[in-house]
């Protein structure tokens, strides 16, 4: 499948597609199909780009310097500050997921 510059689609069509993502996701009988589901969905580079995203975000919440995660995990300023403005728009719920 070709690659899609998201900034191309019309705003309706992002919400249409994100829709049907999460839609088709909360269709898991169990944490277990959806599990299968979403391994079977990702190229094994994009579940590594999530996870990596998940781990800059727990160092921010731990308070590690921006400077060190960019060392430790080769990642830019831009990278860091993205995932960092994820975390300040989003609420208490994914902070509490990410704690675990």
């Amino acid at each position: 499948m070709g690659k899609v510059n998201y900034r191309q689609l019309k705003k309706s069509e992002i919400e249409s597609l994100g829709k049907l993502f999460w839609n088709t996701c909360k269709s898991a009988k169990n944490v277990d199909e959806l599990t299968r589901f979403i391994e079977g969905l990702l190229l094994p580079s994009e579940k590594i780009m999530v996870a990596r995203r998940i781990k800059i975000a727990k160092e921010i919440i731990a308070k590690k310097p921006q400077t060190k995660i960019q060392v430790e995990m080769h990642v830019g300023q831009s990278t860091v500050d993205s995932v960092e403005e994820w975390l300040a728009k989003s609420g208490p719920e994914v902070e509490r997921i990410l704690s675990k």
